[in-house]
């Protein structure tokens, strides 16, 4: 090599590949079961972790929607009796006493408010939008700088039933798609003996612009894994950021 030539460039190193999207993968696997307040962890397939949120789930919404069940049906025979027995100002008391409790135990329904992060960054925010959760409670599933994606509805009274939570349009109000359990038989058996056996638990079929969009697995499949948000077979029309949000409110709002 002539004197005073510079030497040669060393060879650059390979570009490491992009990191994947946290909303990319077409499974996710969400950890359950977690007190209040703890760490919960959202994998992919390989086991990494993709996703992470505080736990929010409470049998508080539970226990909230039976007692107040139980008023609203306490109240409605006793109007009903009242009224057979010709005391109808009695039975406008019963009414306004059932209204009122009712309303106050919806009161005291903490709202639901989680923040998912990937890695130490939001990445999607699901925020209760309806002040009670009784009788309809309504959750938006937004972006870290505030732009709703879609908004979440689920009756409380749909817990008597098959759960449906249904996904509607932000922009206006228009249903776009359904969370829906499988079955009404599967639906009634898992609210008796569901938590004591998983397999009797029920998975929900998610629907999007009248197209099967994927489900979110309940019941463990034939490895044992269960707690599953499979959109691999979904269409291309979803926002798989709503997609989690709706497994992330079907799978955590439950202990």
């Amino acid at each position: 090599m002539p004197i005073g030539d510079p030497p040669p460039a060393s060879p650059e190193p390979p570009a490491s590949p992009p990191r994947p999207n946290a909303f990319s993968r077409s499974r996710y696997h969400f950890t359950t079961g977690l007190p209040a307040g703890e760490a919960a962890r959202v994998r992919d397939d390989e086991g990494n972790v993709v996703l992470t949120y505080r736990s929010f789930a409470s049998v508080i919404g539970i226990v909230a929607a039976l007692v107040a069940g139980i008023v609203i049906v306490a109240g409605i025979a006793g109007t009903l009796f009242l009224v057979a027995e010709g005391r109808p100002f009695a039975a406008i008391g019963a009414v306004v006493l059932c209204i009122f409790f009712t309303g106050l135990i919806a009161m005291l329904v903490p709202a639901t408010s989680v923040t998912l992060y990937e890695g130490s960054a939001p990445a999607l925010t699901i925020s209760q939008r309806s002040r009670f959760s009784f009788p309809a409670a309504t959750h938006a599933i937004a972006t870290p700088d505030g732009r709703t994606l879609a908004l979440v509805r689920k009756s409380v009274f749909s817990r008597l039933g098959r759960n449906r939570w249904r996904i509607v349009s932000a922009s206006d109000g228009r249903t776009t798609g359904y969370a829906l359990e499988e079955s009404l038989g599967r639906a009634l058996v898992r609210k008796v003996m569901g938590k004591f056996n998983r397999n009797l638990e029920t998975n929900l079929a998610l629907q999007y612009l009248g197209h099967p969009a994927g489900w979110i697995v309940r019941r463990p499949e034939g490895d044992g894994r269960a707690d599953i948000l499979d959109l691999s077979a979904a269409t291309p029309a979803i926002d798989r950021r709503v997609a989690v949000g709706v497994a992330t409110l079907v799978l955590g709002s439950e202990p």
